[in-house]
């Protein structure tokens, strides 16, 4: 699969994620386990020895402080680059919108926080089990796409929620109805499957269970 084909990659994550409640769910706890990693990667302190407040002037004393170069800076930095590639408009106001806050607000808990780690740890479990359990197994009725593939689920998914949120305020109508299209596509298909692979299982169960003949 191309990764850097926007509808290609929507369209593998949407077609695990149709079911408007567990976008929902997705949309609110995504984010939250984006900021829960970022806590724990501002206990890297600064990488780089710039200190950007020194470039930050305008903003007030209380929030440039927070501006540390540290490794939850380069990771959301790297993600919105490629959101970039992928959809312009989209990876931009990701990034402003969603990775700055997360950079600044984790490195602020932080240092503010005392065992900052374990509150964040509590928000991540939370937010996965949020996901996988009412999002996939209660709304979804289908495993999450973790299981099929480890790299839409964790580089994807920020941007397919945000692009969600895009798509209630009539962002790309167009791409929004090409989407549906090849979800849609994607999940006949993955239903028409399926009986074949439940017959080839309980063929493998029932060779697996068979008393061995007496000779």
């Amino acid at each position: 699969m191309p990764v850097f084909n926007l509808l290609e990659q929507l369209a593998f994550y949407g077609s695990y994620h149709h079911n408007k409640w567990n976008q929902v769910i997705h949309i609110f706890f995504v984010p939250a386990i984006v900021w829960s990693a970022a806590v724990w990667m501002a206990y890297t302190g600064p990488l780089v020895p710039y200190d950007l407040r020194l470039y930050l002037g305008a903003l007030p004393e209380q929030l440039a402080r927070y501006a540390v170069l540290n490794l939850a800076a380069f990771c959301l930095a790297a993600y919105t680059l490629y959101y970039l590639t992928l959809e312009f408009f989209a990876g931009l106001t990701w990034g402003i919108f969603l990775g700055v806050p997360i950079w600044l607000s984790a490195t602020a808990f932080r240092q503010l926080v005392p065992c900052a780690w374990a509150w964040a740890l509590g928000v991540h479990v939370l937010s996965w089990i949020a996901q996988v359990w009412v999002g996939h197994i209660v709304c979804e009725k289908r495993k999450p796409a973790l299981l099929d593939s480890f790299f839409q689920s964790l580089i994807l998914a920020p941007l397919f929620v945000w692009v969600e949120v895009l798509f209630m305020l009539n962002y790309r109508p167009g791409l929004q109805r090409q989407l549906e299209q090849r979800v849609t596509a994607n999940l006949a298909a993955m239903r028409a499957e399926q009986p074949a692979a439940d017959s080839s299982k309980e063929a493998l169960l029932g060779t697996a269970t068979r008393p061995a003949s007496v000779q």
